[in-house]
């Protein structure tokens, strides 16, 4: 094993076991350079050679042969079939990464051992489903899980055809009701509630809009689950809302897991420092 692979360890790493269920491992990488940006076509790997070899090798060292990156800078709540990523085989070295920038989406289907999902963080959450031997990662943003359109707009417009992402992993993975209560659902690496605040004040007219609609919807739609909401603004709880989602669809609270939601204080997020760490998960069995 290299010296280089030696030095690449996850600063979290979280590995699930569950009887009847894939066992995976999920983590985060720091840094704040590890947007996967550079890396969208086939060849882009002699363009960046230092993102792809550190990319292989924090890979590698979970465990993974190949990695599925979904684009996810629509934050539309899609969730597409692991072949629509072939679209793009980019080798990093002992793994290929799989891309389609043309279908931007948060998340796709794991469907083996050594299979990886990832995406570039800035305390974005990730949603990890399993039914059986079926397995679902995603990118699961604020505006992923929040219709930004419809918080807006009061109600009268949609911005998407589902309200969150977790409404896609449902109907991707169990169409069917009776089908929900084998679901089981972990999220990971969120930014915490006290650090996504949204003020009522001091801020530019269009994200005041957003924050008082957000705070009034959230609050009425999810109680003390959305977050605190004070008089200064509220500090939104996506963990919480992501599994009050679930709940409501059907998913027993007892089969969701918050253990390892929240991101270590030493990774970066848009309220604190920018840059981008890696969050990634490996299926194992």
């Amino acid at each position: 094993m290299s010296t280089v692979r030696d030095r690449i360890k996850p600063l979290v790493l979280n590995t699930i076991r569950a009887e009847g269920a894939p066992t995976y491992s999920a983590a985060c990488f720091e840094g704040n350079d590890w947007s996967l940006a550079p890396l969208q076509r086939t060849g882009d790997q002699d363009k960046a050679p230092d993102l792809a070899h550190k990319l292989n090798d924090a890979l590698l060292g979970l465990g993974a042969s190949c990695a599925y990156a979904p684009s996810p800078v629509k934050f539309n709540g899609k969730i597409i079939r692991p072949t629509t990523l072939l679209q793009e085989q980019i080798p990093l070295g002992d793994v290929m990464l799989y891309r389609n920038q043309a279908v931007p989406a948060d998340g796709t289907w794991l469907p083996d051992a050594g299979c990886a999902g990832i995406f570039s963080a800035g305390g974005c959450s990730m949603i990890v489903v399993t039914m059986g031997r079926e397995m679902i990662f995603a990118h699961a943003g604020r505006d992923c899980v929040i219709d930004r359109k419809r918080i807006m707009t009061r109600d009268r417009e949609r911005g998407r055809h589902n309200e969150s992402v977790v409404n896609s992993i449902v109907d991707s993975l169990a169409p069917s009701d009776w089908l929900r209560s084998q679901l089981r659902v972990a999220v990971y690496y969120s930014i915490k509630p006290e650090d996504f605040r949204h003020d009522f004040a001091d801020v530019d007219p269009e994200h005041l809009k957003y924050n008082t609609e957000a705070a009034r919807k959230l609050l009425y739609e999810y109680g003390d689950e959305c977050g605190t909401v004070d008089t200064r603004g509220i500090c939104i709880d996506i963990p919480r809302i992501i599994r009050a989602q679930f709940i409501s669809l059907g998913v027993p609270a007892a089969n969701i897991s918050l253990e390892h939601a929240y991101l270590a204080d030493e990774l970066p997020t848009t309220r604190r420092g920018g840059g981008r760490y890696l969050a990634a998960v490996v299926r194992h069995t």
